[in-house]
């Protein structure tokens, strides 16, 4: 049996799309965390991506939709360590943590969730992680 590769869909990668409030409210989450990591000297990226539909008649009145905000965390060589997001209905981190294995082989990502209250936290196993994979 032949082994076929899918493409993923924008909203596989990307996530559901959600009103621009909303991502403002992760937006500012996210900044809390950035914050902490950018005081203990990690190197990470808060990515803002923006739904664009287009049509034949668009309307004054379109909703301007984003795709959740993810704060991705990078080790010095460039390697992912960690990417970290918003719940969509709990409003928790969902940090997930890049580990590798012998060989530096690719395993799956550790998946943690945090308290929305605890971004302190967020940073503290995000620096472990990165300190782990350096």
């Amino acid at each position: 049996m032949a082994v076929t590769h899918t493409t993923a869909s924008a909203e596989d990668l990307l996530g559901q799309p959600i009103r621009e409030a909303e991502a403002a409210a992760q937006n500012v989450a996210l900044d809390r965390v950035l914050e902490h990591l950018t005081a203990e000297g990690v190197n990470a990226q808060l990515i803002k991506r923006l739904v664009i539909e287009c049509g034949a008649h668009p309307g004054p009145f379109v909703e301007k939709l984003r795709y959740p905000p993810q704060l991705v965390i990078y080790a010095d060589a460039g390697w992912r360590v960690a990417t970290v997001t918003i719940g969509v209905r709990s409003g928790a981190y969902m940090v997930e943590l890049a580990r590798g294995g012998p060989d530096n082989e690719l395993r799956a990502d550790r998946v943690e969730v945090v308290p929305a209250a605890q971004p302190g936290r967020v940073a503290l196993l995000v620096a472990q992680n990165a300190g782990a994979a350096a």
